[in-house]
Formats: structure tokens, sequence, C-alpha cells
């Protein structure tokens, strides 16, 4: 079957470890490009939150347009009716989630930016089963999100309240990434019902890429002097912190639902400071190391069979 074009048959579900295997090495690209981006920042003047989120879909655009233009051009085949929905995913969905998200690293703490971004679980499962109707709220799921959450929070914080800080933007920020990466869940998952995994991406990354060229014009870009060097990193960053994840993240909605793989993504925030930790030489202590072992208790706790537990629905 053509990877591309419009997909009639419902997401899979009947392969839910492999969802989670897929999310897992998601998380693990992305955990790991929270600490080089703080690298970047901090080791580059020139490299700033907005060419950081601008280059990361433009580039991952245009890489994946050309590989489908040789390979197989049906993935550009979509129902005009559904280019609005493309474009406000692309939009909304990861332009303004990444540059709120990376905003927020870059004015507070990355503790900060990450805790604010995973109460995204919360908006998935309420929409989910209040607006949506599409899934029913379940003990089990109720208290893996309160786990994963607390884990998350006791992860990324230490512990220590200092590092949660909330003033001015960044708390506009920190909402805006978590209400748009709850919307990037929620709208991927209807999307996927219609086509494939590399189609939504094409376009989502190129309307985000678009949105960007109006922000940031590309006479703009180059006034900056990025060196050959900046180039490249800014090209391997776009490969590493979002081609590869958002690709095996979209995936993984085909296999679970919206609800379970917005709490499964809290994997995230445990991966950045073991990454941080080894890589950085940050500070990792047991509330740190508790709160991990919470949030994995979690997605553990999701793998076990809903109908063993009363559904809170009953």
């Amino acid at each position: 079957m053509s990877s591309g074009g419009p997909k009639t048959e419902l997401p899979a579900y009947s392969r839910p470890f492999q969802g989670y295997a897929l999310i897992f090495i998601a998380v693990t690209f992305w955990g790991g490009s929270a600490s080089l981006a703080k690298y970047l920042f901090a080791s580059n003047p020139r490299i700033e939150t907005l060419i950081i989120s601008q280059t990361r879909s433009s580039f991952s655009f245009l890489l994946l347009a050309a590989y489908f233009a040789l390979i197989d051009r049906s993935v550009f085949r979509v129902d005009p009716r559904d280019i609005v929905k493309l474009a406000v995913l692309g939009v909304f969905g990861i332009a303004v989630t990444n540059f709120a998200y990376y905003f927020t690293v870059q004015e507070s703490t990355v503790a900060t930016a990450i805790l604010i971004q995973y109460t995204a679980p919360v908006l998935v499962m309420v929409y989910s089963v209040a607006v949506s109707k599409e899934e029913q709220v379940q003990g089990i799921k109720v208290l893996s999100l309160v786990l994963a959450l607390s884990g998350c929070s006791l992860a990324v914080s230490g512990g220590s309240p200092g590092e949660i800080r909330l003033s001015g933007w960044v708390l506009a920020t920190g909402i805006t990434s978590s209400i748009c990466f709850a919307f990037l869940l929620i709208a991927s998952k209807k999307i996927l019902r219609k086509y494939s995994t590399w189609t939504m991406l094409t376009y989502a990354f190129g309307f985000a890429g678009l949105f960007w060229i109006f922000v940031n014009p590309p006479w703009k870009v180059m006034e900056q002097g990025y060196t050959v060097s900046d180039w490249g990193v800014l090209w391997l960053f776009a490969v590493v912190s979002i081609l590869i994840p958002h690709s095996l993240f979209t995936a993984s909605l085909r296999k679970l639902d919206a609800s379970t793989a917005s709490i499964a993504s809290t994997l995230e925030p445990v991966v950045a400071i073991v990454i941080a930790y080894f890589a950085l030489g940050e500070a990792l202590n047991m509330i740190q190391t508790l709160g991990a072992i919470a949030v994995v208790a979690a997605v553990i706790l999701l793998q076990l069979r809903p109908n063993r537990f009363l559904s809170l629905s009953s």
C-alpha cells in the first residue's frame, strides 16, 4: 500500500505495546533535544528561540517534500476541504507550540517549560471524555494521569519550588504551549483517520514553515550572519528534535488513544533530566529520581487491562 494519500481505515488499537515503544523512542529524541537546545542557547548568541522554532519545521518540510517528490507523490494528495485543517494543525499545533515552549525555556527554566506543557494530558482527557466523547473515564487512566503529573512535577523541580518561575510573558507562553500541545494531539488523531502519517506531517510542517516566513522573512534571517557551521547545526537540530520524534509519535497515535499517548509522553521530562545529568552534568537528586519512577509507574499502569478496574463512568 502506498505511504501517502487518503487513508480510510480506522487506526489500529490491537498493538498498544508498539505504540508505547514508538513514544519512548520519540521522547528520547525530544528529551535529548532539550539539553541540546540549552547548550546552543548558551554557546551561540546568534541562535535564538525564533530561528530554532522556524528552522525545525521549515527544514523538516523541505526534507520530507524532497523525499516524497522523488519516491511517492501520492503523499501530497489531499482533499481541498482539508487544507484548512492541515494549516491550523501546522500553525498552532507545531509552530506556536514550539515557539511558546522554547521561549519559556529561554526566559525562565527548563523545569518551568516542561512542567507547564505537560499539563496537556489533562486537557486531552477532558476533551476526549466530555467534548468528543470518544473515550470513557476509567479509574486506571485517571490514576495514571495523577501519578504521571505528580511524578513529572517532582522530576523537573527536584522538590524545589524555586525552579518553577512564572512571571510576565512566561506564564502566557507556558499556558499557550500546553494548550497547543493538547490541540496537536487531538487534531492529529482525527486527521490520521483519513491520511497517512507522512501526508499529515508534510503538510503540517509545510504550513508551519509558511507561517514562519511571514513572521521572520528570509532576508531578515540572512541579516543575522549565520555561518555554514550554524546552518549545519540547525539542520541537524531540526532532524533530531522534530522530524524523527514527531514521525514516531504520530505513528504511535495510530495504536493508542489520544489521552493514553499524552500521558505516556510525560516520559519526556524523565528522559530529559537523565540525559542532562550525563551530558551536561546537571544534578539528579533523590526527589527527581522518585518523580521519574512515578512517571514510569504511570506508563506501566496504562498497559494494564482497563477491564480489571472499575470505570468511573459506571
